[in-house]
């Protein structure tokens, strides 16, 4: 996966990985993670609620709650992340552009595809991919998710270094959740 997101953002700033092994084959863990809901994840949900809750009150942005919808559908009816790499079952890296500390996210970048991500180099911005994956391990199999995010300029850097201080165990505490999440619906992490 490292070449994958190397190929997208090579240098960053930040950066969280979280896994899990489960007793699973890689095609059931991987369809267990794109079955996972906010309706699986109570405490981040609540996160997210307190996030966009400027963006909710005035109206703008997506919907990020509903709790029925997927998150992998979620993050591609978001139209502030493109695909940057998909191969079904085994990997999905998506990519976004924006001020992430501000309150309320300003109009979404269009990118377009993996080409518009790997130009976009306008300064006061970062630069995020997020991956999934799934591999053969052992018996099982092991889910990964990794993000990455870079400033495209130095007060950018600094900007989303405190936004990062103030939310990176919020990060943390969603990616393992919704991997705990897909581990209960293969039945049951192995450790």
């Amino acid at each position: 996966m490292d070449e994958t997101l190397d190929r997208f953002l090579p240098v960053y700033g930040h950066r969280a990985v979280h896994g899990i092994t489960l007793a699973a084959p890689p095609e059931r863990a991987w369809a267990a993670l794109q079955q996972v809901t906010l309706a699986d994840l109570p405490l981040p949900r609540m996160l997210l609620a307190v996030r966009t809750l400027p963006s909710r009150l005035l109206g703008t942005g997506p919907d990020l709650l509903d709790r029925s919808v997927p998150l992998a559908e979620l993050f591609r009816r978001d139209d502030r992340w493109v695909t940057l790499a998909d191969e079904p079952g085994r990997v999905l890296v998506l990519g976004r552009v924006a001020r992430f500390w501000d309150p309320v996210p300003r109009a979404p970048v269009r990118l377009g595809d993996g080409g518009g991500f790997l130009a976009f180099g306008e300064p006061g911005w970062a630069k995020a991919v997020i991956s999934h994956e799934v591999f053969a391990h052992g018996s099982g199999s092991r889910l990964v998710t990794e993000t990455r995010i870079q400033g495209t300029d130095a007060r950018a850097r600094r900007r989303f270094a405190a936004y990062w201080f103030l939310i990176r165990p919020g990060v943390g505490l969603i990616r393992r959740s919704a991997l705990a999440a897909a581990g209960r619906r293969c039945a049951g992490p192995v450790r």
